[in-house]
């Protein structure tokens, strides 16, 4: 091989070792955005529209992040700063991250952002997304659904929920209620129900007024034992125990 080959081989060999390192760069980047809602705390709380759109280098770092808040005579621009955030993804599809934002006007704010996926498929997911804005001109709670690329495509796409009976459920005077009392799922999610009391219930769907429906009932479950019902459509399911019936619960489809 003579020196013009061999620096035209060295040539395009470095020219494919950055194409590669690229693509591997690019496939590390993950955004995700959606509108939602503000409020902002106080004595006279104002509700107002937000959008929100987040970028993560990986798994455990945000590279870029925006947030507009508008509405009343209202327009607020805040950046993230990426070096003032931790952040951390969860395998279950949470994730929560933390530090600081800087705005238009208004100066900085301290900012928590916690997500929680609630829908997956392999090419995307959907998360509710709660953060809280403090500094020293207002305090705001945001509330977003958002959409985008997910680090861990792969993991609960069969759209699973749990609910759990607690040891000490049955106690009327018992703080241990459903685990959680009010889930909120998307429709087609499969919940399963998990008792884990030492002593037997029974689930039995009922209305908004109290009144058994047929959709579904789990007969007895023993200690350990597990019941399942895949929620097809949109609404608000209620339901109680039968032997314990001050014991009810909810599941909100959406």
């Amino acid at each position: 091989m003579n020196s013009h080959v061999r620096a035209a081989f060295c040539f395009f060999a470095i020219l494919f070792i950055a194409a590669v390192c690229s693509v591997s760069h690019a496939n590390a980047f993950f955004e995700m955005g959606g509108s939602g809602a503000a409020v902002t705390m106080g004595d006279s709380p104002k509700m107002y529209q937000s959008v929100l759109r987040i970028g993560l280098a990986d798994q455990s770092s945000i590279e870029k992040g925006t947030f507009l808040i508008y509405g009343n005579g209202t327009f607020l621009h805040a950046s993230i700063i990426p070096k003032t955030w931790t952040f951390s993804y969860g395998k279950d599809g949470s994730f929560h991250g933390q530090g600081t934002v800087e705005t238009t006007t208004g100066g900085p704010y301290n900012m928590t952002l916690d997500g929680k996926r609630i829908f997956a498929t392999a090419e995307s997911s959907l998360w509710r997304v709660t953060a809280d804005m403090q500094g020293s001109n207002a305090d705001l709670i945001l509330s977003y659904f958002v959409t985008g690329q997910d680090p861990v495509p792969t993991v609960d796409l069969s759209q699973n929920a749990t609910i759990i009976i607690p040891n000490g459920n049955s106690a009327i005077a018992s703080q241990g209620f459903y685990m959680p009392l009010n889930l909120e799922v998307m429709r087609g999610t499969t919940v399963t129900w998990h008792n884990e009391d030492n002593i037997d219930h029974y689930l039995q769907s009922q209305d908004g007024h109290g009144n058994i429906t047929p959709l579904f009932n789990s007969g007895i479950l023993h200690t350990g034992d597990t019941f399942s019902y895949k929620f097809t459509k949109p609404g608000t399911y209620y339901y109680f125990c039968t032997i314990h019936p001050w014991r009810t619960g909810v599941v909100t489809v959406s």
